[in-house]
């Protein structure tokens, strides 16, 4: 059986909600603050993004984005 990525990022428009933080959430310590979020489900980060704002956990990837929360 194929497990479903998405089922693992939190509803809602962040990547936390009340049960923790999205396992696909990172912080990259060697880029500039503000610039240093990065997703691994999507496997890019702030600085190639257009809104880059994955370093103050606001989801980017859409998954589960408008499921109640």
């Amino acid at each position: 059986m194929v497990e479903n990525k998405n089922n693992k990022i939190p509803k809602g428009p962040y990547c936390y909600n009340e049960n923790g933080i999205c396992p696909y959430w990172s912080l990259v310590k060697d880029r500039p603050s503000q610039e240093n979020g990065y997703c691994k489900y999507l496997k890019k980060g702030d600085w190639e993004l257009e809104t880059g704002l994955l370093w103050d956990q606001c989801k980017e990837c859409g998954e589960n984005f408008d499921d109640d929360f």
